[in-house]
């Protein structure tokens, strides 16, 4: 179990309530264990650590690779404000007036047990994220792996969900007028799902936004297909390549190789198209490439850079 001061943010750990201060301070965050959607809901407002039921203890973090390790520990049942007893922490000056007989000091801190969550719930529980931090300032991880340790805590590694590549930024002035707002909605749409959703999810939000964006490209063109706003993907793919002069005699463009990319993923995300074309579930680097693959369409058109 780890302690807290919440006046010097002086970290204590022990099997109880006798233990020892830890030194260097590890770095302590708030977290929230996401399993559904709707935990994204409950992701606290405040850094206050008397609000706090779940934190994280950092061990290691690389940030080259953006793998992170460490502990969870949990607010139990009982007064979050415990006595504890250590010897004098290494970054204060001891107190003798204040040590008991057996050179001992007493505090109030803020208590933590060992979340030995994860163990029950193997192997579903490496397909959960975590996020650190509060509602205005989150950070998502993706549990990659759980085990436990000689200590009887869960050992924790975590890799960086903000690794997904980002979309490019746009290039506004390329984009006809009464295509940004619908543009935009359906980009933001996309650029937050690639922190928060599943690869499924965000697999067909990149194929919606294609849709969208292939929509207003062909009908600025001048050679839009009738009620271009109603046909789904592959319509517009085949309009596209058509004005691009790409028949069958001649290769596919780049762009439309991204447009059919997308177009295929999304079927990939369904279990009677997984049984019908021995395909596999998409993954988070299957939802990274989709995610490309929009980002290059966007560059190609030229509305991005």
């Amino acid at each position: 179990m780890i302690g807290i001061d919440n006046n010097t943010w002086l970290v204590f750990e022990g099997v109880s309530n006798y233990g020892h201060g830890i030194w260097p301070t590890p770095i302590i965050s708030i977290a929230t264990l996401i399993t559904c959607d709707s935990d994204w809901g409950t992701l606290p407002a405040s850094v206050r650590l008397d609000n706090a039921h779940l934190v994280f203890r950092e061990d290691s973090f690389d940030p080259v690779t953006r793998v992170r390790r460490g502990r969870l520990y949990e607010w139990r049942d009982g007064a979050l404000n415990q006595t504890w007893y250590f010897p004098p922490h290494p970054a204060e000056p001891p107190d003798r007036n204040s040590m008991s007989m057996d050179g001992r000091l007493s505090r109030m801190l803020y208590t933590y047990h060992p979340a030995r969550i994860f163990a029950s719930a193997f192997p579903n529980s490496v397909r959960a994220q975590l996020v650190l931090g509060t509602q205005s300032a989150p950070t998502v991880w993706r549990i990659v792996s759980v085990e436990t340790i000689a200590s009887g805590e869960e050992l924790i590694t975590l890799h960086a969900r903000s690794t997904f590549g980002s979309l490019p930024e746009l290039i506004n002035d390329h984009i006809p007028k009464q295509a940004s707002p619908d543009v935009t909605t359906i980009l933001d749409k996309v650029a937050d799902a690639a922190f928060r959703s599943s690869p499924v999810s965000l697999i067909d939000l990149c194929r919606a936004a294609t849709t969208t964006v292939l929509a207003y490209w062909l009908e600025a063109s001048g050679d839009a297909p009738n009620n271009v706003h109603h046909l789904d993907l592959g319509d517009l793919l085949k309009a596209f390549e058509k004005q691009q002069g790409n028949g069958n005699t001649q290769p596919p463009s780049a762009a439309g190789s991204a447009i059919r990319l997308l177009q295929r993923f999304h079927s990939r995300g369904k279990p009677n198209e997984q049984k019908r074309y021995n395909t596999r579930p998409p993954t988070e680097e299957d939802a990274q490439f989709a995610l490309n693959a929009l980002g290059f369409l966007l560059r190609e058109l030229g509305w991005a850079r």
